[in-house]
């Protein structure tokens, strides 16, 4: 039995992600309480996150809270799995290190950025902890995810297990820890690439 090619299964299961993305907006747009991403989800994790978040950024903008999990899903998924596509094209060091952080090391700048995010993400969790307490004007749950997913997950993390906060809504729950997930795949990447 021969095996289907990684580009053309990758191929059809993005443009299937990218149809169910667009027959879902459709259906939201008709009955906003009925909708469910669990579809999306699983074609991202199947390998259709490229295509599913395509179709989310042409059919379906609007960040609500019944479709945060799935986006940060796909998000996730999209560098994952581009980095698992680099590594199965040989786009990697041939002596594989897990020393995550020498890339730190070799980059300062990194690690001062890493720092930097990380601690503004936990002091924007700490201002919307402090905003709910007293019923003022909260931070979007797209910053609070958004600085989470460009370094400061750690952070995130951080702030919502120390301070009890945002951790009965599944899009931190699950999303949060899969940014870690991505983050380490990430600088797991990045300390074994071959120049």
């Amino acid at each position: 039995m021969k095996f289907i090619n990684l580009e053309l299964y990758l191929l059809i299961i993005n443009l299937l992600g990218f149809v169910v993305g667009a027959i879902n907006s459709k259906v939201r747009s008709k009955k906003p309480e009925g909708k469910s991403d669990i579809a999306i989800a699983i074609l991202s994790l199947l390998g259709g996150s490229i295509g599913s978040l395509v179709s989310v950024l042409i059919f379906d903008r609007k960040a609500e809270k019944g479709n945060m999990l799935s986006r940060v899903i796909m998000a996730c998924m999209v560098v994952i799995q581009a980095i698992i596509y680099l590594i199965v094209k040989g786009f990697i060091a041939n002596h594989l290190t897990f020393a995550f952080y020498q890339v730190l090391v070799d980059y300062p700048l990194s690690l001062v950025y890493l720092a930097l995010i990380n601690i503004i993400t936990f002091l924007f969790y700490l201002k919307d902890k402090k905003a709910a307490e007293k019923g003022k004007d909260r931070v979007k749950i797209v910053t609070l995810l958004g600085l989470a997913f460009f370094g400061g997950s750690i952070g995130a993390l951080v702030g919502m297990y120390t301070l009890r906060h945002k951790t009965n809504k599944n899009y931190f729950t699950i999303g949060v820890p899969l940014m870690v997930i991505m983050q380490f795949f990430v600088l797991f990447y990045l300390s074994n690439l071959s120049f």
